[in-house]
């Protein structure tokens, strides 16, 4: 008996490494723009012209460690350790494999979807005092491959190795306007992390088996070179729990990782924010009677194309914007305006408006409800607040929204503590 697709059955694969805790995840878009041609003295269309898709990937997951954060910077969670810092604005354009498994519990694998060379876009946190922290992430994109098994490979460059073999081949043919591509998506990471798309013809030459570089210094000594395509005939394994996937992925962290390893989810009681004084050496004080907190950070992305090219060439971005906002249920009279005080650094006993403000250090400390170690601190180093406007509302309490936004654009996410 046939049985629709189930979101049980879907896994996004991130350099080999199963991204936890989705709870939605996918291209929430694929935009193609088309243009009708006509001429003149013909009562039909001549055709459809079509430029070079759009294509929106989100990702939302109760995840609360800084596994993601490793992923879109291009650095191997299983190298993290307590105290390293993420910066959203260093991330590198990355592929993903959403390998759909065959049935209802069934582990094995043979079609799902490839995106090669997807660029973060924005990130949002969210933080509620009865709901779960979520963290999404969007990422842009152009291509969206339908396929057998999808393939990550990855490969350590030496400067002068040319042909790279595909360990799962031969690999499925994509034939378009008189091209056969096998590798569905190719780029390099060089030791700085800075990525570098090839393009089919201009840098390599590919068959069912391997890729060819044009030259090998392409891929200099210490860079990686990745790999995309479709395995013909592989069925890759995706046991449940505690077990490494058998073939094709060079992550190998579990699928998926018990509450013994991360949280299922994290609620309010598990989340403080910290605002700091702005001496030299700020003094932190945490922030009581929060009921919910954001922290959004976007870029504006910029693409650069070319003749001959169905792919962008890149996508590159200025100064990043960080914002957010703190909601408050004050006790009383006089914590609010003890809040009003510190954001605008005015002594009790003068007056606070809308243009007294200082940029003050922040902290949101996330902690494990079962052991409470540290997991995670966003920290804004300069975030500028504006006094909250107070609204009355029968049958309500007050809840002032604390706006503020990162006068440097600046948002660095650690691992535990920050140290």
């Amino acid at each position: 008996m046939a049985i629709a697709v189930k979101a049980g059955q879907i896994l996004h694969d991130s350099y080999g490494f199963i991204i936890d805790r989705i709870q939605t995840g996918g291209a929430t878009s694929l935009n193609i723009p088309e243009e009708k041609v006509y001429e003149v003295g013909n009562f039909n269309a001549v055709g459809t012209t079509r430029d070079s898709p759009d294509l929106s990937f989100d990702l939302e997951t109760f995840d609360a460690t800084t596994e993601i954060e490793s992923l879109l910077t291009f650095i191997d969670p299983t190298t993290i350790t307590p105290g390293d810092m993420f910066d959203l604005s260093t991330a590198c354009p990355m592929d993903i494999i959403s390998p759909i498994k065959d049935a209802w519990k069934v582990y094995t694998s043979t079609h799902g979807v490839v995106i090669p060379y997807l660029t973060l876009e924005s990130s949002a946190y969210r933080f509620e005092l009865r709901g779960n922290h979520t963290q999404r992430h969007t990422l842009r994109g152009d291509s969206y491959f339908f396929v057998d098994s999808p393939i990550y490979e990855e490969f350590d460059g030496d400067g002068s190795t040319t042909t790279f073999a595909f360990s799962n081949g031969p690999a499925q043919p994509y034939n378009y306007a008189g091209v056969t591509a096998y590798a569905l998506g190719v780029s390099v990471v060089d030791p700085n992390r800075v990525a570098t798309r090839l393009f089919l013809g201009d840098h390599y030459s590919n068959t069912a088996d391997d890729i060819t570089l044009t030259d090998p210094g392409l891929v200099p000594t210490g860079s990686t070179l990745r790999i995309v395509y479709g395995s013909q005939g592989t069925t890759m394994t995706y046991p449940q729990l505690g077990v490494t996937p058998t073939t094709g992925n060079v992550g190998g962290n579990r699928v998926h990782e018990d509450t013994d390893f991360k949280p299922a989810a994290l609620r309010g009681r598990n989340v403080d924010i910290y605002i700091g004084t702005n001496d030299a050496t700020p003094v932190f004080t945490r922030w009581s009677s929060v009921q919910s907190a954001e922290v959004n950070f976007s870029l504006t992305l910029d693409k650069d194309e070319e003749f001959g090219n169905a792919q962008y060439v890149a996508q590159d971005h200025d100064v990043p914007e960080v914002s957010g906002n703190i909601v408050v249920r004050p006790r009383d009279v006089k914590e609010l305006w003890d809040k009003v005080y510190q954001v605008t650094n005015v002594a009790p006993g003068e007056v606070a408006g809308p243009l007294t403000s200082v940029t003050l250090p922040m902290e949101i400390r996330l902690v494990d409800p079962d052991d409470g170690r540290r997991l995670k601190t966003l920290y804004t180093p300069d975030a500028r607040f504006k006094v909250p406007a107070i609204e009355g509302r029968v049958q309500s309490k007050v809840e002032p929204t604390f706006e503020w936004t990162s006068d440097g654009g600046i948002l660095e996410i650690y691992d535990g503590a920050r140290m």
